[in-house]
C-alpha cells in the first residue's frame, strides 16, 4: 500500500496558514493534548508531531514515548498517532482546555508577522474567524464585524479604519502573549 504524504498535509478544510514548524515550537508551549487537538483537525501532520518530540527532548524531556517518536517516519504514521494519543491521555485534561485558543493565537501571530507578504491578510483573518467558530475575542479585527466600542467607521477614512483594525489585531496578540506567557 502506498501513501501520498505531503510535507505539510495541513489545513484540510480550514484556512489555517502554512505556519513553519519552528515558529510553532517557539511560539507557545503546546502540551500533547494541544498537539493532538491540532493534529485531529489537520493543522499539523505526523512530521510536526515527530519534530515536536525532538524539540521537547532537546529541551530536556525524557518520556520514553517522546524518545520513540523521534525515530518514527512517514511509513509509521499509525504508530505516531498511537504515541501522540497515549502522551495526550497521560496529561491532565485541564491542560487541553485552551488548545483552540493556542492554535488561533499561533495562526494569527504568524499571519500578523507576515502580513506584508500576504495579498489580503484581513481576508485570511475572516476565514480563520469562521474556521475557529467565530471567536468573540477577535471580532475587533474582522473587517465585516461592527464595532463594539462606539467607534464609527463612517466618520473616518478607509485608511484610518484599516489602521485601527491592525491596531486591534496587535492588541489581541499582546494580550494573548501575556496569557500564554509568550516571549515577545
Amino acid at each position: 500500500m502506498v501513501f501520498q504524504i505531503n510535507v505539510h498535509p495541513r489545513w484540510g478544510d480550514m484556512h489555517f496558514p502554512m505556519v513553519p514548524d519552528l515558529f510553532i515550537y517557539d511560539c507557545v508551549f503546546l502540551c500533547w493534548r494541544d498537539t493532538l487537538w491540532g493534529y485531529e483537525r489537520g493543522l499539523v501532520g505526523w512530521d510536526f508531531v515527530v519534530g515536536l518530540a525532538n524539540f521537547s527532548v532537546s529541551k530536556g524531556a525524557s518520556h520514553p514515548w517522546e524518545l520513540e517518536l523521534i525515530f518514527l517516519g512517514e511509513f509509521e504514521v499509525q504508530e505516531v498517532e498511537k504515541k501522540l494519543r497515549s502522551l495526550a491521555e497521560q496529561e491532565d485534561e485541564r491542560l487541553g482546555l485552551d488548545s483552540q485558543k493556542k492554535w488561533l493565537f499561533i495562526a494569527l501571530k504568524w499571519l500578523f508577522e507576515n502580513k506584508n507578504n500576504i495579498d489580503d491578510p484581513l481576508g485570511v483573518v475572516e476565514l480563520i474567524y469562521e474556521d475557529f467558530g467565530f471567536p468573540f475575542e477577535i471580532e475587533g479585527f474582522v473587517r465585516y464585524m461592527p464595532s463594539q466600542d462606539g467607534y464609527k467607521p463612517e466618520e473616518n477614512t478607509s485608511q484610518q479604519n484599516i489602521e485601527r483594525i491592525f491596531c486591534n489585531w496587535q492588541s489581541y496578540l499582546k494580550r494573548m502573549a501575556g496569557v500564554f506567557e509568550v516571549k515577545t
